[in-house]
């Protein structure tokens, strides 16, 4: 792929916020579980609530009844005279003791495939924004194909974001199979990261997948190595399998997708206002969306992704940056650690419209409570606005130095022999120089154990002013502009990309795929178009 261009200042700050600190993993993050809002009783109680929902009041059904649900019935699980299913507790611990708890989520570059298990944490992309703060213009508008695939790309330079789940709706396409298969394009183009997306229509999962594997060269390869995972939610809040979604789903699986079972429920709004009865519902939801799947292909690789959101009910708007959400998000994680599944929540969605002070304390809040409190796949993590409506390209390379520092932290402190340092503290004390600034320890240490940010400023206020007096918005944006005027990943150039092109109705024009004038520093050009 096409590396960026070198020198300059703005140059070293782009390649460093590419490259992890030495000794400072870009992929994964081991640790957390440091943080539990929820007692073991309070665990218990949720779990023990959610089972009596769903065998009482148990799943409605949105249209026709779904194919899984047939599955369902012959395992145990029952139609009441409502024509909602009610699932027993012991199909549900069936379902719990036979789901997949470890995969690997595969990529293009074999380097950056993830392994998916309780007590990983990765920080990546989601949300599926409809509108974009305009680099150039400084208004939103809505999102475009182009944008999806400079996001990608840009993202495919960020070593603290794991994966590229499609951030934005292109929607400027004029159909729902477009839109997939269009989506699919552009992430495939833009980096060599894992890949997801959220299909629209069932159809477009088989033309997707070949997409993906033409992209690899390796044809019929998917199945055995899956380079993308799908949110395919399980079900429609409160409590309602969606015959479409449904028909998605069982599509998705049979291609060989890993699906995050996710619920949604937004408190006070379609689930209880009571955050702990939030807990209940949304639990049981995805427990219900576990069910169906182990119904249909046991073993299926799965993230368990209770998504509670908050509202304010001042308004009833979604509140993606609220102490409520980083609250709920950590409860979530704990009750994917009881359920001993891997394990994905949402975090890192401000309410702010640009990158400003309230973005930087919401994001950081939710997504370091995420990560202490050991969530395994943490998505909406980075780039995301206005509780997921809209989305800014500079917002991504100011969220991957948060997430490097994050990171960071929920790594913890390792406490051993060594790291006690009774032998230093001697000798810099007893016949030493008296601090340990030139110690062979300090030396050894300085690169593992301590994380240095590339775009926060540290500098003494004279230097600060003598370089320019920036903030760090100008500073990511100068990163952003520099990247992407440069970072054109070629690994489908050529024939490859020919093929896909006369077997796919591409819309991203090749000319917008590689240097030039759309990205050009010196022309502020509006970048919808595609």
């Amino acid at each position: 792929m096409t590396a960026g261009r070198g020198g300059g200042r703005a140059a070293r700050i782009a390649r460093e916020a590419r490259s992890p600190t030495p000794g400072m993993p870009g992929v994964t993050s081991h640790g957390g579980r440091n943080f539990e809002p929820l007692t073991e009783s309070d665990v218990a109680r949720i779990h023990r609530a959610a089972l009596r929902v769903l065998e009482t009041v148990g799943m409605g059904m949105l249209g026709e009844q779904p194919p899984g649900v047939k599955a369902m019935l012959e395992q145990g699980a029952t139609l009441d005279a409502h024509g909602r299913v009610r699932i027993p507790e012991a199909l549900v611990e069936d379902a719990l003791a036979g789901a997949c708890r470890h995969w690997t989520l595969h990529a293009l570059d074999l380097d950056r495939a993830l392994e998916i298990a309780p007590g990983q944490t990765h920080y990546g992309t989601a949300g599926g924004a409809v509108s974009i703060l305009d680099f150039h213009q400084r208004h939103y508008r809505d999102t475009t194909l182009v944008d999806l695939y400079d996001a990608a790309r840009l993202i495919d330079t960020l070593a603290n974001i794991s994966w590229c789940y499609r951030p934005l709706v292109a929607r400027d396409l004029d159909s729902l199979r477009a839109l997939d298969v269009n989506t699919a394009y552009a992430l495939a183009a833009g980096t060599t990261k894992p890949w997801g997306i959220t299909f629209s229509l069932p159809q477009s999962v088989a033309p997707v997948i070949e997409l993906f594997e033409m992209a690899r060269g390796r044809p019929g390869s998917f199945f055995a190595e899956p380079c993308c995972h799908s949110v395919q939610g399980a079900g429609v809040p409160p409590l309602q399998y969606a015959y479409d979604r449904c028909l998605i789903k069982e599509a998705v699986i049979r291609a060989g997708v890993p699906l995050m079972i996710a619920s949604a429920p937004q408190a006070g709004a379609t689930a209880p206002a009571a955050l702990a009865g939030t807990m209940v519902q949304v639990v049981a939801e995805a427990l219900a969306g576990l069910v169906y799947v182990q119904a249909i292909a046991p073993g299926h690789p799965i993230t368990f992704a209770p998504w509670p959101f908050v509202s304010d009910l001042r308004t009833g708007a979604m509140s993606g940056g609220s102490a409520e959400q980083a609250l709920l998000m950590g409860a979530a994680a704990q009750m994917g650690h009881f359920y001993d599944l891997p394990c994905s929540v949402a975090a890192g969605m401000t309410d702010a419209k640009i990158a400003d002070a309230q973005a930087g304390f919401e994001k950081a809040s939710t997504n370091l409570i995420a990560g202490i409190a050991g969530a395994g796949m943490v998505h909406e993590s980075a780039g995301m606005h206005a509780s997921l409506l809209g989305c800014a390209l500079e917002s991504f390379v100011i969220d991957n130095e948060m997430l490097g520092g994050i990171k960071r932290a929920v790594r913890g402190i390792e406490v051993n022999d060594e790291t006690l340092s009774l032998q230093t503290i001697a000798e810099v004390n007893v016949e030493g120089p008296g601090h340990y600034l030139g110690h062979q320890q300090t030396l050894a240490l300085m690169q593992s154990e301590y994380h240095y940010p590339a775009l926060s400023d540290r500098q003494a206020p004279a230097a600060w002013q003598d370089s320019g007096s920036s903030d760090i918005l100008e500073r990511a944006r100068t990163v952003a502009l520099e990247t992407l005027s440069s970072h054109y990943p070629d690994h489908l150039a050529g024939s490859l990309d020919r093929k896909i092109r006369e077997r796919f109705d591409i819309h991203l024009a090749p000319a917008r795929m590689r240097p030039g004038s759309h990205w050009a520093k010196s022309e502020p050009t509006v970048t919808g178009s595609t």
